[in-house]
């Protein structure tokens, strides 16, 4: 959606800052990227030098309804359309224990029943492409510190508050399963690099069940969901700020870090690295968070909840990649945003399904 200097009124960016302005401007963020019908919009406020942003959430209208990406009108749906709203607004985020902070709520409004607007501070910092290695530890410790606070000290019970988040997943995961099933589904020659793990995959969908028990069997804590490096920021003197808390909610330790190893290959920002690396600045970075944020964790716990949600997440996208190939639009779209052919990209992803599935193996072993 646009949303241009007429739409925003001086009264509320007054309201945000809390002073008297003389002049603003309205500028879209990335607007290319809006890819999730909930978000209606980012935009970047400024007003005589001082900077916020506004993000207007919605209650979208999806041609699938089925999609991974969907906008839910009831509170229990995976995606349910104001639940980032009401986390500015309740002020939930404000008030997250440990290290790791959301940007700082300036305003909340109802524009209408379908649509709200958060106001929120500027977050400035490194993110992303340009995220260090120990940008990368920092981030998991801040995230252990946090997480394990919550999971020591009690959890909150808002009812809009995401459940079983990666349960929902996993089953809207199952016709990218069905889509592997059929006999010419990898026949296209840019899907070359999936073709060995066809089989693993499907192997895998059958103890999907024992993965998800491994993750909903972790202590719980306050899950982010969308814990990739594009949401990520650190900034000079070393603090960790996550933005884009849509699916906040009520999940499992260790259930966010598939998003800082497996995604940031995944999704282009670092696709030749090793996620072996990835983990081993992740993982005990993570496990030492919890420790010091109070809970009592072992890293063998931590590791096997890590891989068995990393499995439940990624292993099946090598599905969606299979009817993404179908679309040419889709693949134009793909290699226009992430600059390479998309049978490169498939081999990056492939290299991800890989190793999810690899970790799926490990979680399940290592249960028995």
């Amino acid at each position: 959606m646009n949303v241009d200097h007429a739409d925003v009124e001086r009264a509320d960016v007054e309201r945000a800052l809390g002073r008297t302005v003389t002049s603003y401007d309205v500028q879209p963020i990335d607007p290319h990227l809006r890819i999730h019908s909930v978000t209606g919009g980012l935009f970047r406020v400024r007003a005589d030098g001082e900077s916020l942003v506004l993000k207007v959430v919605r209650r979208g209208v999806d041609a699938d309804p089925e999609a991974l990406w969907v906008s839910g009108a009831e509170p229990t749906h995976r995606n349910y359309w104001k639940r980032e709203w009401l986390a500015f607004d309740t002020g939930l985020l404000d008030s997250l224990p440990g290290r790791l902070r959301a940007p700082r709520t300036l305003l909340t409004t109802q524009k209408s029943d379908d649509e709200c607007w958060i106001w929120m501070a500027d977050v400035v910092g490194r993110h992303g492409s340009s995220l260090t290695d120990d940008d990368y530890a920092t981030i998991a410790y801040d995230l252990g510190t946090t997480q394990g606070a919550l999971c020591a000290a009690g959890l909150p019970d808002h009812d809009w508050l995401s459940r079983r988040w990666l349960r929902g997943w996993v089953g809207a995961c199952a016709r990218l399963v069905d889509a592997l099933r059929v006999d010419d589904a990898l026949a296209d020659l840019r899907l070359e690099a999936l073709r060995p793990l066809r089989a693993s995959v499907l192997a895998l969908w059958e103890s999907r069940e024992q993965l998800l028990h491994i993750v909903e069997s972790a202590p719980q804590t306050v899950v982010h969901c969308d814990f990739w490096p594009a949401n990520l920021f650190v900034d000079d003197d070393g603090s960790a700020v996550a933005v884009d808390w849509s699916q906040i909610g009520i999940g499992a330790l260790a259930q966010d870090l598939d998003q800082i190893t497996l995604d940031t290959v995944w999704m282009q920002i670092r696709p030749d690295e090793s996620v072996d690396l990835l983990e081993s600045l992740i993982l005990p970075s993570y496990v030492d968070g919890l420790r010091d944020g109070g809970a009592d964790v072992t890293a063998a716990d931590t590791w096997r909840w890590y891989a068995a949600a990393a499995a439940a997440h990624y292993s099946w996208m090598a599905g969606a990649i299979a009817q993404r190939s179908r679309d040419p639009e889709d693949v134009a779209g793909q290699e226009e945003r992430f600059g390479r052919p998309f049978a490169d990209l498939v081999a990056d992803r492939a290299r991800v399904i890989e190793r999810s599935v690899s970790l799926g193996m490990s979680a399940l072993g290592s249960s028995a």
